[in-house]
């Protein structure tokens, strides 16, 4: 334990050390290797107050053993342990034993072994802001618990001033983004897809979070238009209600009033999901309307609730207005008009289009007796390129491969973005036979074409044609995402053809079996990426693993 004789100039490099910088994970850091050396080398935990779920969240930690960190990383107020009753009293407290501590802390106690236990409070501006726990492993640091309360005094002072360090530099980069977002769409008013594209991405950075979609409304049939998305999975867009009558879209353009869902007093209803199956717990949505003209909605979700402070929504708000006066300047041109069934982001026809399209083109092909053809593509492992290489070179691994099927194609072809990574391509006039080679060269183009940053991208694709797999579109559809899946069930990288209709004998097992079989494949699939996530340590505490990353110097670059 410190000495005495070496307090004071222990002290003053401790308060240099803290206010030596604005950044939290820094002033934490310092705070650690402070508690640690002044205790003679204690355990030690700090958490700040989340006073909207009760509870203490660990920021930092040094020593502890890991089931202890699981253990630690949220803590109710109302649990017994020793900053229950800091939270409470606002002193700090000790236990001298696990006999004398509360239920929580003597397990934690007994675990690591400890000496005795101090909490303190992280006390600003007579606000409590988070708490200290110490496990200290020489009883007679204890003597200095008032100490430590006074080096705790400055962790606050220090971690307060980075919090607001943190919210202003937040705040300043939003209203520049905010800026910039304004001057682009007044410079891209004619160009619906430029539009499109900087509000969703610019509502992503004001909300921070990955996913957002902005939806058109369609006067004629009363319906929405997805035009831009951003985060959704693909696989569960035909869960998103776009009816104008009963989606939670509809209801905001008729009341004309942003609304918040998933703040506690009610839960959001008819959307997709995020990227890996996640469920949606809190979404924003903000009405685009010019004068009188009603033109959509824009929504951004987070799959955790309480999600959007009010300062988001009116940053939200006020892109709102910018989008919704270049909206109408663009779809008050008529060249503009068509522009609003393509994909934002890839420059493909969208989901809704395809439908269209291939309601038409097989209307078509029954009246002349024509053959018809589908394929659908699915990007191999987009989850894990956006797990470690980031959610910009997903996009870019998206757009990649929507150049390569886009230039590949007739000009009569119509290829679609289907979902969040899938394309559907129709292929009018188009045989069995013709389908399997046209997706066969895709597939080599695709993987023989690497991306720049990310390299080797291959993909599935199911083929189903008409009449000789199916004589309707949904039973088309449907022998369509049973090749796909059964494409990436063998392994992906491959073309599969639906083992229906025609070719229903050629299986070596019956296709029902082996398309359910596939499917299921694909569920647990998701299932496991989504459980991954669930267990993965949050995002604010990642460095807590290594502890030794928080004593070392912080490296120049």
């Amino acid at each position: 334990m410190t000495s005495e004789g070496n307090l004071l100039p222990r002290f003053l490099r401790l308060q240099k050390a803290l206010m030596s910088s604005l950044h939290l994970k820094d002033v934490l850091d310092a705070a650690l290797l402070a508690f640690g050396d002044m205790a003679g080398g204690a355990k030690v935990a700090i958490f700040l107050c989340d006073n909207e779920s009760m509870s203490f969240k660990l920021m930092a930690a040094k020593g502890y053993s890991d089931p202890s960190i699981d253990q630690m990383k949220v803590l109710p107020f109302a649990i017994e342990s020793l900053l229950k009753y800091v939270f409470q009293k606002r002193v700090a407290l000790t236990a001298p034993d696990a006999a004398s501590a509360p239920d929580f802390s003597a397990t934690i106690m007994k675990r690591e072994g400890s000496k005795g236990q101090i909490a303190l409070p992280l006390l600003a501006a007579n606000t409590l802001i988070g708490g200290v726990l110490i496990e200290v492993n020489n009883a007679q640091v204890l003597a200095v618990t008032e100490l430590l309360r006074a080096v705790a005094d400055l962790v606050a002072l220090a971690v307060s001033n980075s919090i607001a360090f943190g919210r202003a530099e937040y705040e300043r980069e939003r209203l520049n983004t905010l800026y910039k977002a304004t001057c682009a769409l007044n410079g891209s008013a004619m160009e619906m897809n430029n539009v499109l594209q900087t509000a969703a991405d610019t509502a992503l950075v004001l909300a921070n979070t990955p996913s957002c979609a902005i939806l058109l409304h369609d006067h004629s049939n009363d319906t929405f238009q997805l035009a831009a998305f951003k985060g959704l999975d693909g696989g569960s867009l035909t869960d998103f209600d776009m009816s104008g009558r009963t989606s939670l879209a509809g209801s905001i353009m008729r009341n004309g009033k942003t609304e918040h869902f998933g703040d506690g007093s009610r839960e959001p209803f008819g959307l997709p999901r995020g990227n890996g199956g996640l469920p949606f717990s809190s979404v924003v949505a903000v009405p685009l309307t010019h004068g009188d003209r009603k033109i959509g909605v824009m929504e951004v979700f987070s799959t955790a609730s309480r999600a959007f402070g009010r300062e988001q929504v009116d940053l939200l708000e006020a892109l709102a207005q910018q989008v919704s006066a270049s909206l109408h300047i663009a779809l008050s041109h008529e060249s503009s008009v068509s522009q609003a069934v393509v994909d934002a982001h890839t420059g493909l026809s969208n989901r809704w289009q395809f439908e269209a399209a291939l309601d038409k083109e097989m209307e078509r092909s029954q009246r002349k007796n024509h053959e018809l053809s589908v394929l659908m593509i699915d990007i191999d492992h987009l989850a894990q390129i956006n797990d470690h290489l980031g959610q910009s070179k997903g996009d870019e691994t998206i757009k990649h491969v929507a150049r390569i099927v886009k230039k590949a194609l007739r000009d009569i072809d119509i290829p679609c973005r289907y979902g969040g990574e899938e394309f559907a391509v129709i292929l009018p006039e188009t045989s069995h036979s013709d389908a399997l080679d046209v997706a066969e060269r895709l597939r080599q183009q695709v993987k023989n074409t690497p991306a720049t940053g990310i390299g080797l991208i291959t993909c599935s694709i199911g083929v189903a044609s008409y009449p000789d797999n199916a004589k309707d579109v949904h039973a088309l559809m449907r022998d369509l995402e049973q090749a796909v899946n059964v494409a990436k069930f063998e392994g992906r990288d491959r073309v599969k053809a639906a083992l229906t209709g025609k070719f229903a004998e050629h299986g070596p097992i019956a296709w029902d079996e082996l398309a359910n079989q596939a499917r299921m494949a694909v569920i647990s699939d998701r299932q496991s990426r989504l459980s991954s996530r669930l267990t993965t340590t949050p995002e604010y505490a990642t460095w807590l693993a290594k502890p030794s990353s928080l004593v070392g110097k912080k490296k120049s670059t």
